[in-house]
């Protein structure tokens, strides 16, 4: 079920216009165009009312229909504006040279993500250049807990912080080696904090391990880096030997900020 984020008081904005974007949200989610009914579902907004805000949201080009079994995904329009948006973060500009060379280095997989809310949304990806890839793509949400940049992000929080994410987020289990426990969580963490640096091995995607940085700086905390690759490319030796580029890269970052 998708619910927009706002208070339980009356709102003083339009409700078609909350609906809409509830409807958008559960578009960009999904990682296959959806029918009305599997949005209605979803969403818990009547068909009909679904069906009349699609047309809408096509006729925007913000949602497009499949010709071939009619359902709808996101439109060329709003991911336009969704890149032109990104193009503006400071972020993604001051990064995109270096996490380029990271990715020329490495030959992997190499992500940047920021915080949003409690999860961490992608908004660099840049593909290894061999056959297997990786699942994520620029735009898409994951878990803090159970993902390299989250967990990086997570070693920004500070203790109360922290404490109030474990108290307000369901550590469910994505794969067999996610941390599913708030004392197991904070342990990790911490340990992040001491080191420098954040490893997702197979918490998200049981086949993949990533390596992750914290892009922080005076307190201010712009976002993370990692690399990604399949478990059978990234042993430890080589995820050893990613780190120093991998810590290269960050400060480099960080002298652009």
């Amino acid at each position: 079920m998708i619910k927009p984020n706002h208070p339980k008081s009356k709102p003083s904005y339009g409700t078609s216009l909350l609906k809409a974007a509830t409807i958008l949200q559960c578009l960009s989610e999904s990682d296959v165009p959806l029918g009305v009914s599997e949005i209605a579902r979803k969403t818990e907004i009547g068909k009909s009312t679904v069906h009349k805000l699609l047309q809408t949201l096509s006729h925007v080009g913000y949602v497009e229909k499949t010709e071939q079994d009619a359902r709808f995904r996101l439109g060329f329009a709003l991911i336009k504006m969704a890149h032109h948006s990104l193009s503006q973060m400071d972020i993604v500009q001051a990064s995109a040279p270096f996490l380029a060379e990271l990715n020329e280095e490495t030959g992997e997989t190499v992500h940047l993500g920021v915080l949003d809310k409690d999860q961490v949304v992608y908004v660099n990806k840049l593909e290894s250049r061999r056959t297997v890839r990786m699942y994520s793509r620029i735009g898409k949400t994951a878990p803090l807990y159970c993902t390299g940049i989250g967990k990086a992000l997570l070693s920004c929080f500070s203790p109360e912080a922290l404490s109030r994410y474990l108290q307000s987020v369901e550590l469910l289990p994505v794969t067999a080696n996610t941390l599913s426990s708030p004392s197991a969580l904070r342990r990790e963490v911490e340990a992040i904090q001491k080191r420098g640096y954040a490893i997702d091995d197979g918490e998200h995607e049981e086949e993949v391990r990533c390596i992750a940085v914290p892009l922080s700086k005076h307190g201010h905390t712009y976002g993370a880096i990692s690399v990604s690759a399949p478990r059978y490319r990234m042993d430890d030796n080589v995820l050893h030997r990613f780190l120093p580029m991998l810590q290269q890269c960050q400060q480099h970052i960080l002298q652009r900020l």
